[in-house]
C-alpha cells in the first residue's frame, strides 16, 4: 500500500510500507523522503486534515502501527516519524527541480566586461594630462584695449568690436547741435605774437599735432566707456595741455 502525502504547503512525498516497497531504500529519493518526514513539524505533517484518515488506514498496515488508529494528530505525527526512522515506512521524495519554459533550458548570454567609469572619475583621469600639456604651452598675454584703437575708431554701429561687443551709436548731450563754421585762428598768422610767446611755428605745429592725438584718444575712450562726462573731462585736459604747449 502506498499513499501520496503532503508535508507543509509546497512539499510532498509518497509513503510505502517496507514489505511492499520494491525500490532501493538507500536511493537519493528515499533519503530525501526520510529527511523530509523526520525534520517536519507536527503542524506540517497534520495541517491537511483531509489526508489524516488515509494516513490512519496506512499506519494500520504498518507493522506495530495498529495503535495509531483513533489517536490525536500530534500523536499520529510522532508515530509516523518513528516508523520512518525505524525503516518500517519508506518515504520517497523526488529531487526538487526548476521548471523550464517550453522544456528548453535557459541559456544566458555571456556579456563582455566593460569597466564602469563615472564622469567624475573620468574627469580626474583627464585633468592631470591636461595640466601636463598646458605646462609646455607658451603663456598668452592678455590683449589690451589700446591695441584695438584703430578698429574701434573705424567701427560702425552694428560691427563686432575686438572684445566681442557690438558697436552702438554714441549719444551725446550735443547730438542735436548744428554745425558751425570754424574761423581761422588769427594767432597762427601773427608771427610777432608767436615770437612774443616764445613759440616758433614748428613748435606750434607740434602742439597742434599732440592736441589732435589727444583728441583721438578721447574719441576712443568715448567709444569704450560711453560716458559723456569722462569724454568731456578728457577733451578739457587735452585743450588745457594744448594751451600750455602754446604758451598760454
Amino acid at each position: 500500500m502506498a499513499i501520496d502525502f503532503k508535508v507543509g504547503i509546497h512539499r510532498s512525498c509518497t509513503l510505502h510500507t517496507r514489505q511492499e516497497y520494491r525500490g532501493n531504500a538507500l536511493s537519493d529519493e528515499a533519503r530525501n523522503g526520510r529527511k523530509l518526514i523526520t525534520s517536519a513539524s507536527a503542524w506540517e505533517l497534520t495541517h491537511d486534515t483531509r489526508q489524516l484518515p488515509r494516513l490512519v488506514e496506512f499506519m494500520r498496515n504498518v507493522r506495530g502501527g495498529a495503535s495509531a488508529s483513533g489517536t490525536a494528530p500530534d500523536q499520529l505525527a510522532r508515530t509516523l516519524r518513528a516508523a520512518v526512522e525505524r525503516g518500517e515506512v519508506i518515504a520517497v521524495a523526488p529531487k526538487p527541480h526548476v521548471p523550464s519554459v517550453g522544456g528548453t533550458p535557459i541559456q544566458q548570454e555571456i556579456r563582455p566586461y566593460y569597466p564602469t567609469v563615472t564622469p567624475s572619475q573620468l574627469f580626474r583621469r583627464v585633468l592631470p594630462a591636461v595640466r601636463a600639456e598646458r605646462a609646455f604651452e607658451r603663456p598668452k598675454l592678455p590683449r589690451l584695449a589700446a591695441d584695438d584703437d584703430l578698429a574701434i575708431w573705424h567701427a560702425r554701429p552694428g560691427d563686432v568690436l575686438p572684445d566681442g561687443t557690438i558697436a552702438t551709436p554714441v549719444s551725446t548731450p550735443l547730438g542735436d547741435a548744428r554745425p558751425f563754421q570754424y574761423p581761422e585762428d588769427p594767432q597762427f598768422g601773427d608771427v610777432q605774437e608767436l615770437a612774443a610767446r616764445g613759440v616758433s611755428e614748428t613748435d606750434e605745429a607740434e602742439c597742434f599735432a599732440d592736441y589732435h592725438s589727444d583728441m583721438a584718444q578721447c574719441q576712443v575712450a568715448r567709444a569704450l566707456y560711453r560716458d559723456p562726462r569722462s569724454y568731456a573731462l578728457c577733451t578739457q585736459r587735452a585743450f588745457d595741455k594744448f594751451q600750455a604747449c602754446r604758451g598760454y
